[in-house]
């Protein structure tokens, strides 16, 4: 009974599901014009009907004023190196000279100043920072490592030259005893 009853249920829900939810049929001219102008009118509803509010002026002038030169310059004056410095590099990489700088060259530092955009978070020859600045690691360079990859800005030892073993926190390698 209680079978005969859900039954009964799922075939009238399933009827009124399928009489109503049919599209209409897009089979000639008319019907064509028909369905176009029930999709618009549904993706495109007039004032008063349920519509969207535009976006306002405000927004747009706040995003045309972040990016003025003013604003720009700024980030222009940071030391290489500075996560701040968005007018070198992108927002997820650092500028980091080429070649090792003392702290008065980096502090004298101008935009002609060879410099490349790191990933510190992956980078692996400057893994954690610029490793020309002293701020990050060259993964490579640690002594007895043989596979070594960078991720979150942390070096991690695969594996060793022969002589080492990997260390127990697996950030380096430790000579054999």
């Amino acid at each position: 009974m209680i079978f005969t009853r859900l039954f009964s249920l799922a075939v009238l829900s399933f009827t009124i599901l399928s009489t109503s939810a049919l599209p209409t049929p897009t089979t000639g001219d008319e019907a064509l014009a028909k369905r176009w102008h029930e999709d618009h009118r549904r993706h495109h509803p007039a004032t008063g009907e349920n519509a969207r509010p535009s976006p306002s002026a405000s927004g747009t002038k706040k995003k045309e004023k972040a990016a003025t030169a003013a604003n720009v310059a700024l980030f222009v004056n940071l030391p290489l190196g500075a996560p701040e410095d968005l007018a070198r590099c992108p927002a997820t990489q650092m500028a980091c000279p080429i070649t090792p700088l003392t702290e008065n060259e980096i502090l004298t530092a101008t935009n002609e100043t060879p410099f490349e955009c790191i990933s510190p978070q992956e980078d692996l020859y400057s893994c954690g920072g610029c490793a020309t600045l002293g701020t990050g690691l060259d993964c490579t360079a640690l002594p007895g490592v043989s596979s070594v990859s960078c991720a979150i800005g942390t070096c991690n030892v695969h594996s060793c030259e022969e002589g080492y073993t990997v260390s127990a926190d697996g950030h380096s390698c430790e000579p054999t005893a």
